[in-house]
């Protein structure tokens, strides 16, 4: 059992990984003056990947509330980027897609967090770095795997 706190254990370390990886694309993106903000960016990265969705479920899997949420779309809608509708299993929920103009703006995206990684990984063996992302698919399949398995279920209903 730990009694000291270790600033390289695994928490640690992810964490840093994550703040410095954002701050690194949110310099790309800005390099790559899109119209869209690091934030924005990484909602519409997560609506690529999992199509349409309800909208408490897309904040849901971004970490963030649905209040929170609603900003970035707001704005994201007024650009023509995202539509909401009512979902017609459930007239409460909105079901957010993307629309077919952010096509663009998500190909930008793909750039500057290709960019983004080239950076971090710099230094690496391209066999190390295949491992890490091995490794760290693993990791999250473990930790959110449950999650996402629960949020299909529901949208499915």
């Amino acid at each position: 059992m730990r009694t000291t706190i270790d600033t390289d254990s695994f928490g640690f370390l992810f964490n840093d990984i994550a703040r410095i990886t954002r701050g690194v694309f949110a310099r790309e993106i800005e390099a790559g003056q899109l119209t869209v903000t690091a934030a924005e960016a990484r909602v519409l990265a997560h609506m690529a990947r999992c199509g349409p969705t309800r909208q408490h479920l897309l904040a849901e899997s971004l970490g963030m509330t649905p209040m929170s949420l609603t900003g970035f779309l707001d704005r994201l809608e007024t650009d023509g980027l995202v539509a909401r509708e009512a979902d017609p299993k459930d007239r409460r929920a909105k079901i957010v897609t993307l629309t077919p103009k952010a096509a663009d703006t998500l190909a930008q995206i793909a750039q500057a967090g290709e960019r983004t990684e080239n950076l971090i990984s710099n230094g690496l063996c391209p066999e190390e770095w295949k491992t890490f992302l091995e490794t760290a698919r693993k990791l999250r399949a473990n930790i959110d795997g449950p999650r996402v398995a629960a949020s299909k279920a529901e949208d499915t209903l």
